[in-house]
């Protein structure tokens, strides 16, 4: 019989490409895997979302380690976390939105409306997450 050695070789390859290209990879795949089927749906309410969104907020503050856009009476509805990356908003955006757009569209994609509005007023930060949090 005939031993064979068999040896595994590695092939590591190093992809450069650019920030624009990065960009456009971004938003192409930043959908949840879990809502990739709803992604269609999105732009038939997008208008909607960030028309509510944009009413609700009053002032913006931006910190050393964290930007905030709060309402009239100075509560937080959006926070973005510099050193996390992660942009959090407040459960209260939903809950006004309740009577006008359902709950299971809310739901799928209230994370994708907080991202765009962010970005639209923020389009140099980097958002790596984004979640809902209770704010006071």
């Amino acid at each position: 019989m005939v031993g064979f050695l068999f040896h595994k070789v590695f092939i590591i390859m190093k992809i450069i490409i650019t920030k624009n290209q990065l960009k456009l990879i971004n938003e192409n795949y930043r959908r949840d895997r879990f809502d990739a089927e709803y992604s269609e749906e999105y732009p038939k309410y997008k208008k909607l979302f960030r028309k509510m969104l944009k009413q609700d907020v009053d002032s913006s503050h931006k910190g050393y380690q964290a930007i905030r856009l709060k309402n009239e009476n100075g509560e937080s509805l959006f926070t973005y976390m510099m050193g996390s990356k992660t942009l959090y908003y407040n459960y209260s955006l939903e809950d006004e939105m309740e009577d006008i757009i359902p709950s299971h569209i809310r739901s799928r994609h209230i994370k994708h409306a907080a991202y765009d509005y962010f970005k639209e007023l923020f389009p140099d930060v980097e958002i790596k997450e984004v979640s809902g949090a209770h704010m006071g």
